[in-house]
């Protein structure tokens, strides 16, 4: 009685909406369900609240069904009234957020306990090392929640032979840990667990090297390790597999462990007495080889090693490895052919060789796998014809994937049938025999097939209406559409990139699909009235040529999404009825006219796109119980000021840009977290309250008429994303923003002052445009903390002092850096060099002087890096990855726009453009000396400018390596000497500037330079001449191709040419001394002569010098 009143007591703390317990009734308490009792005495010994998690795709658990709640998230104490207890299961109870309680280690009995997935947080009580008899312990957990601040008590549970510790926090200051178990595995913590059998440590945050000391676990069968960041093993995996020789089970997936811990001796290979059944190397940096020991290994029934980087061919070794039910080498850089022996793996139930480098014909000994049930070979360079042998004893096949396999064709008998019934067939880019192949009509329990990009043309066969599919894909073929029958009945359908003309048919009324996609066709003609009770989940039309009005669709018809975007639908948009449900709805790049309607207050839309359409008149008092989560009317021609919407419209994205909105900008979109107003005509000043709109991370109100200053109360709201470029704001920028800005746009406004301090401490901060005011000042220190930064705007002010000397590789992400007119003076610092991503350096019309660095050569963001390397020793910052596009930082470079001189006229660059621009502009400024020869290896640049200087010297011989060059402007300096004839390989060159030199000697002839024929381009140079000047050179020869030099070349070049010139001086010196003192020496009256001359011009001077 004492343990039923118990259990009615743990009943009373949980919530049990289900009806869970609902057989915790009567006084048998031994028949209530999860409560099992000593068949003896009829104690409770067992109580099972547990809940099965399943697994997802990506292998973390999520919860199934329903959980009881605990109320108050505290376990009731009663359960210490259960004095028999020693299996206590808690994993179905969601505790709501609260601590395992402490009373639980005064259970002592207890010899099973399991806590998995209960939602409990906080800190894991020591009194649990009091169970000294538990023999498992269950504390796996998916949210990392719960915290340890010592571990020493888990070495009092010496009978743990099951421990799930995966997922699980530590904050211990001698394991440098941040609330994670980090570093390496603690040793104390399993010192005396000598019992153990099941140890899961995965999904933390170990790491350093696998440790040796696993051998002492002289009964581990199965080590889970997933999910950590372990980057090797003592010893290497060979040494460490067969020191454990009972284990089962290795799962190291999901960490960083490198090739390294393949290699082994030879001579230690010996006699390998291993159990080991499965191992899981998953998703790390192994690379080489396959390893060959692998076929000592005899007891193995799975090898998981995918998404590493093996290379090679699969060895034939792996036919021996007999009891191998799972082989799954997925995407590494196998190359070769699929060995033969494979065929001899008679227990293998999924082969996954796709994602590789395989070529050659498929072995049909994989016809001979009968136990075979997933086969997957795609996206590799097979080739060959597949028959009816390479499947003829695959009797149990259920998925069979040779898709992305270009050179490969299927070829059977039309009266073959085969020995299985596939579940998914995945044969897309494979070569078929026009028709959808007869064999698919015997496989009833297909639920996939994807036979895209087949060169399948004509009608769908018939007895396609008998199968029912979830999905069939038969884009990108030549396929017409079909006759539609009531019983078709697809759950996703797509036809698009076909050739289906015509116009739309009239859809019996029970026809269903969840999801038909005929987009990329050219069907024509107007959309028809389908009936009311044709379901459709989504109906994908965009790209046609689908024409007229849209219909009034009956109220009843249902849409989850349908896309009619890039067609010529006309007219006004419809009053539709107000039970008309759309989840999306996309009528964007139509024709669309008129103003929006009064729509009903239940006529449901999540998401509306009416943009790029021609919708007039101002937006409608829309009711306040109308609901969008996502509104899109921009580039329409919608008029008048913005109404006052009511608070309770839920919009989380509203954009109404490239309009004709006027008037002031109201307090709106109490809901919205993205708002675009840019492009209008609304003016007035910002709300110096806007506090309605604190739900907003992005805020674009760009290219308006604002004007007034910029209120402090735009930080207190949690932006991200600001734009108010090319306003009329005035004033300062205020001096605090919040740490969750990360793009900041400010340009071409009324702004003074200096930069605030607050920009500096923004640690998301990668956008900053503040160019086209008149902001002053030096750049201040604090911007030296923005190392993220990848663009950086602050030309066309009135900045002032030299450039900061922190410009320097910590800006590791900077692709745009614009100083332009400003007044900057001093030299170019060469810590700009080590920018290694710069694309875009534009300092014109500022006040430098000095040289320019030769180091800017090195900038390798401008750089052809294949093409440099073979130069030799050049000086080149190392970076991983110098393109662009590849940039972490998520950039909506729809936004970005950067202004450029380039060829000769301001260009705005913007979105993808803006993103392969490289450009170099020094012009107008004081810098002199020579332009570096090192310039010249900047090969990926596409604009250089440095006119306006007073650059002297030659222009680089190696000019012509600048090959992307199409703008190069080197007018007004004094630069001499003659055009080297490199600069005809500049094919790309468009615009061209060398007036206004000293240049002499005839104009270069050949390729893209000869169709550069405006005679002003050499104006000022009086000493060039060539057939577009007057002046005619006086040899008619053609000048010999230049060589363009490597740098090696051109280094050697200098060397020689200093050792000539002192050898040449050094000789005269010698001819000069000897030709005069040798006469001397053998003429007697030449040498008395020269000595009298020589006293007697001594004399004079000193009697001059006396007299004075």
């Amino acid at each position: 009685e004492q343990e039923r009143e118990a259990l009615l007591q743990l009943r009373r703390t949980l919530v049990d909406p289900y009806g869970l317990l609902s057989s915790w009734e009567g006084k048998d308490c031994c028949r209530w369900k999860g409560v099992i009792c000593d068949k003896v005495y009829g104690h409770v010994i067992n109580l099972q609240l547990s809940h099965q998690p399943a697994k997802d795709e990506t292998s973390t658990y999520f919860h199934m069904g329903s959980k009881l709640l605990l109320a108050g998230g505290e376990l009731n104490s009663s359960l210490l009234h259960l004095k028999y207890l020693n299996h206590l299961d808690l994993s179905g109870i969601d505790s709501n957020h609260g601590r395992i309680p402490e009373f639980i280690g005064s259970i002592k009995q207890l010899r099973y306990l399991n806590l998995s997935f209960a939602n409990f947080h906080g800190m894991v009580p020591q009194q649990l090392g009091n169970l000294t008899k538990l023999e498992v312990l269950d504390l796996g957990n998916e949210d990392e929640n719960l915290v340890m601040d010592d571990i020493m008590w888990f070495s009092h549970l010496q009978s743990l032979k099951y421990l799930d510790m995966s997922g699980s926090m530590i904050a211990k200051e001698e394991f440098s840990c941040s609330n994670l178990f980090e570093g390496p595995i603690p040793s104390t913590m399993f010192q005396n667990m000598t019992s153990l059998r099941h140890l899961d440590l995965s999904q933390n945050s170990f790491n350093s090297s696998i440790p040796m000391w696993f051998d002492k676990f002289t009964s581990l069968a199965h080590l889970n390790l997933e999910e950590n960041a372990f980057d090797s093993i003592e010893g290497g995996l060979f040494s460490f597999l067969k020191s454990m020789r009972y284990l089962k089970s290795l799962h190291l997936c999901y960490n960083q462990i490198g090739e390294e811990i393949l290699t082994t001796q030879r001579n230690s290979l010996g006699l390998i007495e291993s159990s080991l059944e499965s191992l899981e190397i998953c998703s790390n940096n192994l690379k080489g080889a396959l390893p060959d020991w692998l076929e000592h290994f005899t007891n193995l029934k799975s090898i998981n090693l995918f998404d590493n980087f093996f290379s090679g061919p699969i060895p034939s070794f792996i036919g021996s490895l007999s009891n191998l039910e799972i082989l799954d080498l997925l995407g590494n850089g196998l190359n070769g052919t699929i060995p033969p022996s494979i065929g001899q793996l008679s227990s293998l139930r999924l082969l996954d060789l796709s994602n590789n480098q395989l070529g050659g014909n498929i072995p049909e000994s994989l016809g001979k796998l009968g136990a075979l049930q997933e086969l997957f070979l795609s996206n590799n360079h097979l080739d060959g014809v597949i028959t009816e042998i390479h499947l003829s004893n695959l009797s149990r096949l259920k998925v069979y994937g040779i898709n992305d396999n270009d050179n490969l064709s299927f070829k059977a008998k039309p009266s073959w049938i085969p020995p299985f019934q596939l579940e998914t067939i995945l044969m897309s880019s494979c070569k078929l025999e026009a028709k959808v192949p007869q064999w698919i009509q015997t496989q009833v329990n297909t639920i996939e097939i994807i036979l895209s990009n087949t060169s399948l043309f004509g009608p769908l066969p018939n007895w396609l209406a008998n199968l029912t599919f979830s999905l069939l894909d038969l884009s990108y073929n030549q396929i017409t559409l079909p006759k539609w029958s009531a019983n078709l009945t697809f759950s996703e359908l797509n036809l698009s990139y076909n050739n289906i003309t015509g116009p739309l048919p009239e859809w019996p009324a029970n026809l269903t699909f969840f999801e038909l996609d005929l987009s990329y066709n050219n069907i024509t003609g107007p959309l028809p009235e389908w009936p009311a009770n044709l379901t459709f989940s989504e109906l994908y039309l965009s790209y046609n040529q689908i024409i007229g009005p849209l219909p009034e669709w009956s109220a009843n018809l249902t849409f989850f999404e349908l896309d009619l975007s890039y067609n010529n639908i006309t007219g006004p948009l419809p009053e539709w009825s107000a039970n008309l449900t759309f989840f999306m709805l996309d009528l964007s790049y139509n024709q669309i006219i008129g103003p929006l309607p009064e729509w009903s207050a239940n006529l449901t839309f999540s998401e509306l796109d009416l943009s790029y359409n021609n919708i007039t008149g101002p937006l409608p008092e829309w009711s306040a119980n109308l609901t969008f989560s996502m509104l899109d009317l921009s580039y329409n021609r919608i008029t008048e000021t913005l109404p006052k919407l009511s608070t309770n419209l839920t919009f989380s994205w509203l954009d109404l840009s490239y309009n004709k909105i006027t008037g002031p900008l109201p307090n709106m979109c109490t809901n919205c977290s993205y708002l675009d107003l840019s492009h209008n005509l609304i003016s007035g000043s910002l709300p110096t309250d806007t506090g309605i709109m604190y739900q907003v991370r992005t805020l674009y109100l760009n290219d308006n008429l604002i004007d007034g200053t910029l209120p402090s109360s735009l930080c207190d709201m949690e932006l991200i994303d600001l734009n108010l470029a090319n306003n009329s704001l005035s004033g300062s920028i205020p001096d605090c923003w919040k740490d969750s800005l990360s793009f900041l746009t400010l340009s071409f406004n009324k702004l003074s002052g200096v930069i605030p301090s607050s920009l500096g401490s923004l640690p998301h901060l990668t956008t900053l445009h503040l160019n086209g005011n008149r902001l002053n000042g030096e750049l201040p220190q604090a911007l030296d903390y923005c190392t993220g930064l990848i663009i950086l705007d602050l030309g066309e002010n009135n900045f002032s002092g030299s450039i900061p000397t922190w410009f320097d590789e910590s800006f590791n992400s900077l692709l745009i850096l614009r100083l332009r007119e400003n007044r900057f003076v001093g030299n170019i610092p060469p810590q700009l060099c080590s920018l290694s991503r710069l694309k875009i350096l534009d300092m014109a019309v500022n006040n430098l002087t000095g040289m320019i660095p030769h180091c800017l050569g090195n900038m390798s963001g401008m750089i052809n890096l294949n093409q440099i390397n073979s130069f030799g020793s050049v000086a080149i910052t190392p970076i991983e990855d110098i393109n662009p596009l590849s940039l972490e930082a998520d950039i909506d470079w729809g936004q970005e726009h950067v202004v450029e001189i380039m060829k000769g006229r301001y260009n705005e660059y913007t979105r993808i453009v803006l993103r392969l621009v490289v450009n170099l502009d020094l012009s107008s400024n004081f810098l002199n000396g020579s332009i570096p020869e090192e310039l010249s290896f900047l090969s990926e640049l596409h604009g250089l400018n440095l006119s306006h200087n007073h650059l002297s010297g030659n222009i680089p011989i190696g000019i012509g390596n600048m090959t992307s060059l199409e703008s190069l402007d080197l007018s007004n300096n004094h630069l001499s000497g003659t055009i080297p004839q490199s600069i005809s390989a500049l094919t790309s060159l468009a615009h061209l500037n060398l007036s206004q030199n000293d240049l002499m000697g005839q104009i270069p002839k050949g390729n893209q330079i000869q169709t550069l024929d405006d005679p002003s381009i050499y104006a000022g140079n009086p000493l060039l001449c060539g057939d577009l000047l007057r002046s005619k050179c006086l040899s008619t020869k053609a000048p010999q191709p230049q060589k363009i030099p490597h740098p090696e070349d051109t280094h050697e070049e200098d060397k020689l040419d200093r050792t000539l010139f002192y050898a040449v001086v050094m000789l005269g010196f010698t001819i000069g001394f000897w030709g005069f003192f040798g006469v001397l020496q053998f003429k007697k009256d030449w040498r008395r002569a020269y000595f009298s001359f020589a006293d007697q011009v001594a004399h004079k001077a000193y009697v001059a010098i006396v007299v004075k």
